[in-house]
């Protein structure tokens, strides 16, 4: 499988949408990008959770020296509010 771009993903489940919500197409045009769209939708999850997994913060230890950890969800609205 080709290494997909979040961007062009994204944007082909954008077309995706439009074309659906125009409702010209025919039953089986309908069910053929509605199983696009799935495979698209899929692939966007994919691409932002290894996204997420890469992501780290820099904190400050209690000595003050900066240090670097992995991003969890939640530990940004936690450590705002030291």
């Amino acid at each position: 499988m080709a290494k997909v771009k979040f961007e062009d993903a994204l944007k082909g489940l954008e077309d995706i949408v439009e074309r659906l919500e125009n409702g010209d197409l025919s039953l089986d045009e309908t069910l053929s990008e509605y199983e696009n769209g799935i495979k698209l939708y899929k692939q966007c999850v994919a691409l932002l959770e290894n996204a997420e997994k890469k992501i780290q913060i820099l904190v400050k230890d209690e000595n003050g020296i900066r240090r670097t950890k992995d991003f969890e969800i939640g530990s940004a609205q936690s450590d705002n509010s030291k």
